[in-house]
């Protein structure tokens, strides 16, 4: 079975080939250097308006990749990894100001403000003077833990946590160097202060900016020292987003609000049915539609490209297409359900196996079901792209700058060096960014039209052509002793292979994505086997918002819930006892239940549940307090305690736990895409709602102070969310719940 690590460092390492790879003796002293006024990079960055003309310009190149992984145990040994170099471009100007390129795309996670704090306090500089952009697109600008350039997994923190903190801290000692060898004295005499070097000795201080001049003629020192956590000025405190006043002013650009001289913007239908390829259209009607420039059509699609969207939207209703057969063409829900049911009678890929009990109390046979489901970001696919002088350039929201320079090149008929992708913010990302199908539709257009094009999905576009969270099937059987704590754990899961989806993977490959957090849980769970069986849809999956743990989140603590259920034990206490004391799984749980009054009486007729997972680095438990309005549920509270380990951010932290919640409550209550005769029939919030601000329940989160390696925060906050839920709607009406969404 490969694992999503391994997976994409193979496609890092298919592009890696394409390149000169440095030395991976390559040390510190060759690996950042002043880059002159003609360097090409130095020109590129000017030209894309993301540095200014003055001051002065480092770039870095750092071989961080075995660093990055430490905390990633399935990242792969590092003899079976080559070393990643991680290439990025840091301006500090004469007024004082740095500018900090950083490959990591900003969706409302915040990454990009805390690169910024990890960067301004390993250098000493005063943060309110660091201001970060996005990267342009390199093949070596690479996410240290993936190996491409790509923002997802909850890695964009604990990628590159160490590298630009070997970088700030390499820059810091060669500004300590420049001022020793200015006021002629030993280095060490010399501290950082804020934003300037400073001679205690000497009464002297000497602002970052007046070293330019001599920076220039400085050699970075090997190995500098990393400043302890006593000596942080921002991490660790809940400092200001560095997006904040862009996104409040309206200055910030997301992709819909990209412009160019003379663009032009189109809108699409695609085929109903996955797979399929265009029948007819009518070229002539939509052509009269005024404002209509052209009909472009492409691979399982067709466009109309206007002088405004409006104009586009009615030529492609005048257009009327109509498409033909596809892959899907006959597929439903109900067939769906039966096919992933057949397969827990199939033959599995053992993934974990595990012995037999030899005596036991009592058996219980459990089935958990999950469904489809769209990210429907706020912002809807879109790319603007312009083809000229023998240059492919695209504006997008993208995650994925490697594949979305692949697709471009692909369909300008360009070579990868030729084509420069401006990373815009996202109005959301959830993994659906990842992939980067709308950018190939853009450039296809652009082509066609000779002319720069703004690409915009509709809504329905957008829902009925995601790439979705797959559905799930999982079967537990387990055995318990007289007290009810198991004594052998088997666990069978059918689903479709992500990986496959995203990398053009095998019609039979199975990826660590379908049964993440069913055998790596903290738990003591005797005699544990995990099987799983791969049903190929030929449905379009993709990475949604914490991947396979959005379902075996469910699945697995759904079934402790059962099993402390008919142990008549309490849910907390239960999982407690089957911990390590004073484990970090062990401590959530511990915090959990007095952070959020566990044993406190609720009034007549509301309940509260739990539930605990660890995913991606971080340990988050959850309580829930719900009643029923008739057959409506209401979510009054959640109560949630997270260990993300080192944290730069705490209110960043704790946003992103109230965003996974709502994002994981939306799901639990409303998520699941409609599929008839081949054709997602869901199509925009009347049928696919979110909950509104009214159904928002009261959101209490607590952090845990760790010195243990950074865990994800984007994502872990989701997975507890729905067993906690389900937990405590069982309590109100008496029955268990093993599907979602939630039916009362």
């Amino acid at each position: 079975m490969q694992n999503l690590s391994q997976a994409l460092q193979q496609m890092a390492n298919v592009q890696s080939d394409k390149q000169t790879t440095p030395n991976a003796a390559q040390n510190i002293e060759s690996s950042i250097r002043v880059l002159e006024p003609e360097n090409p990079s130095r020109r590129a960055f000017l030209k894309a308006g993301l540095f200014s003309a003055g001051g002065l310009v480092l770039a870095f190149n750092l071989p961080v990749i075995s660093k990055a992984r430490a905390a990633e145990p399935s990242a792969g040994s590092e003899k079976s990894s080559p070393p990643i170099f991680v290439e990025g471009w840091i301006q500090l100007s004469t007024s004082g100001e740095l500018v900090l390129i950083v490959p990591a795309a900003e969706m409302g996670q915040g990454s990009q403000t805390a690169l910024a704090m990890i960067f301004a306090d390993e250098l000493g500089a005063d943060l309110s003077k660091v201001s970060v952009k996005p990267p342009l697109n390199n093949p070596r600008y690479n996410n240290p833990i993936i190996g491409i350039q790509v923002t997802g997994g909850s890695t964009a923190v604990r990628g590159w946590w160490q590298p630009l903190s070997e970088v700030a801290a390499t820059l810091r000692e060669m500004m300590r160097l420049a001022a020793a060898e200015q006021w002629q004295i030993k280095p060490e005499l010399c501290k950082v202060g804020l934003h300037q070097i400073e001679a205690p000795s000497l009464q002297k201080s000497v602002a970052f900016e007046a070293l330019i001049p001599a920076l220039q003629n400085i050699q970075p020192v090997a190995n500098p020292t990393l400043k302890k956590a006593s000596e942080y000025r921002y991490i660790g405190k809940p400092m200001p987003r560095t997006d904040t006043a862009a996104k409040v002013d309206g200055s910030a650009v997301f992709g819909m609000d990209v412009e160019l001289p003379g663009m032009l913007v189109a809108t699409l239908a695609q085929s109903p049915v996955f797979g399929g390829t265009v029948d007819s259209y009518d070229e002539k009607a939509a052509m009269a539609v005024k404002g209509v420039e052209a009909v472009v059509p492409l691979e399982h699609a067709v466009a109309v490209v206007a002088n405004g969207y409006w104009a586009a939207k009615k030529g492609l209703e005048a257009l009327n297409p109509k498409f033909t057969g596809g892959k899907t063409l006959g597929l439903d829900n109900a067939q769906i359900k039966k096919r992933l049911y057949e397969g827990l009678n199939k033959e599995a890929q053992s993934v974990k196996a595990g012995g037999q009990a030899k005596t036991f109390a009592h058996q219980h046979q459990v089935t958990f079901e999950a469904p489809y489901l769209a990210h429907t970001t706020m912002e809807p696919m879109n790319a603007t792209a312009w083809v000229h002088d023998n240059l492919c350039e695209v504006w997008a929201p993208t995650q994925n700058q490697s594949a979305a320079t692949q697709v471009a090149a692909d369909a300008s008929l360009l070579q990868p060096s030729q084509v420069v992708i401006h990373t815009t913010f996202l109005g959301g990302g959830f993994g659906r960014r990842a992939n980067v199908d709308y950018v190939a539709q853009a450039v296809a257009i652009a082509v066609e039209v000779g002319a720069p094009v703004k690409l915009i999905w509709s809504r329905e576009e957008d829902v009925q052509h995601d790439f979705y969270r797959p559905a799930a099937v999982a079967q537990f059987d387990v055995k318990t002793d007289a007290k009810g704590f198991p004594v052998e754990w088997k666990t069978k899961v059918v689903s479709d292979s992500v990986m496959a989806s995203f990398s053009g993977g095998s019609a039979t490959m199975i990826d660590n994505a379908m049964s993440e957090g069913l055998a790596d849980q903290p738990y003591k769970l005797p005699n544990l086997t995990l099987e799983v069986v791969r049903e190929n849809f030929n449905i379009p999956l993709g990475f949604w918002r914490s991947v396979g743990h959005s379902y075996t989140g469910f699945f697995m603590e759904g079934m402790l819930n059962e099993l402390a259920s008919k142990a008549k034990q309490d849910p907390i206490e239960y999982r407690m006892a089957m911990l390590p004391k004073g484990s970090r799984a062990y401590n959530v749980l511990d915090r959990l239940k007095t952070f959020s009054n566990w044993t406190d009486a609720l009034p007549k007729n509301h309940a509260k549940g739990m539930a605990s997972v660890e995913s991606f680095g971080s340990f988050v438990g959850q309580t829930v307090e719900a009643h029923l309005d008739g057959q409506r549920i209401v979510v009054d509270k959640v109560y949630c305690v997270v260990d993300c380990g080192k944290m730069v951010n705490p209110e960043i932290v704790k946003r992103q736990m109230h965003s996974a919640i709502i994002y994981g409550l939306t799901a639990a209550l409303h998520g699941d895409i409609e599929i008839r005769n081949g054709q997602v029939k869901t199509s925009n919030f009347d049928n696919y709602p979110m909950i509104t601000l009214a159904e928002t329940p009261q959101i209490e989160v607590e952090m845990i102070a760790s010195n243990e390696a950074p865990g994800g925060y984007g994502e872990p906050g989701l997975p507890p969310l729905a067993p906690a839920l389900t937990a405590a709607i069982s309590q109100l009406t008496g029955k268990a719940y093993h599907a979602l969404p939630i039916k009362v």
